[in-house]
Formats: structure tokens, C-alpha cells, sequence
């Protein structure tokens, strides 16, 4: 485990729960100086963005290497025979019993 990784997402959390106090703290200034609303300072946007990609690379950090996916690999101990076995789709009550009931009784009497 990456302890960077782990040092990147907190600080950029922290960076995050900041940005948000401070809009609100702007938000109330302005209240008080009876001013109307009409951004977030460009300040606070520049933090939360690279709190973001800080974030983003923290966490990439810490998920660790990614494993490629090899179907061959997979499937390079079975058969022929055995790739085409799925178990969970064997079904032995279907409609086709009664469909072709007719026929297996005229084979019958015959």
C-alpha cells in the first residue's frame, strides 16, 4: 500500500472540506457587505480543481498495478468439449417435452 497515495487523498480531501468553507465564508461576506452573488472566486476554483487531480492521483496511487486480463490464459487448460458445458443453463423441464410428446408416442407404437 502506497503511503503517498494515502498522504495525496487526505490532503486533497482536506483541500475539498477547505474550499467549501471558504465558499460559504464568501457567501456570507458578501451578505454582509450587501452584495448579490455572482461566482466562486477564482481562487477557491484553482483549489478545488487541483484538489481534484490531486485526488484523482492520490488514488490511483494507492489502487496498486492493474492486472491485465488474459482470456487465453483462461481457457488454455480445458477442451473443446468442456467450453461449451455451462451447467447453469441445463434445463431438464422445458416445453419441448410436451411439444414433441405426440411424435414420441407415435415412434412407440411403431
Amino acid at each position: 500500500m502506497d503511503i503517498l497515495g494515502r498522504m495525496l487523498v487526505t490532503i486533497a480531501i482536506l483541500s475539498l472540506i477547505h474550499c467549501g468553507y471558504s465558499s460559504i465564508q464568501y457567501r456570507t461576506y458578501l451578505k454582509l457587505i450587501e452584495e448579490d452573488f455572482q461566482a466562486i472566486p477564482v481562487d477557491i476554483t484553482v483549489q478545488v480543481l487541483l484538489s481534484i487531480v490531486m485526488a484523482i492521483f492520490g488514488i490511483v496511487r494507492v489502487a496498486g498495478e492493474l492486472k491485465d486480463i488474459h482470456a487465453a490464459a483462461e481457457l488454455a487448460g480445458k477442451s473443446w468439449e468442456t467450453l461449451g458445458n455451462r451447467p447453469s443453463f441445463y434445463s431438464f423441464n422445458h416445453r419441448g417435452q410436451k411439444i414433441f410428446q405426440d411424435f414420441e408416442e407415435e415412434v412407440a407404437e411403431e
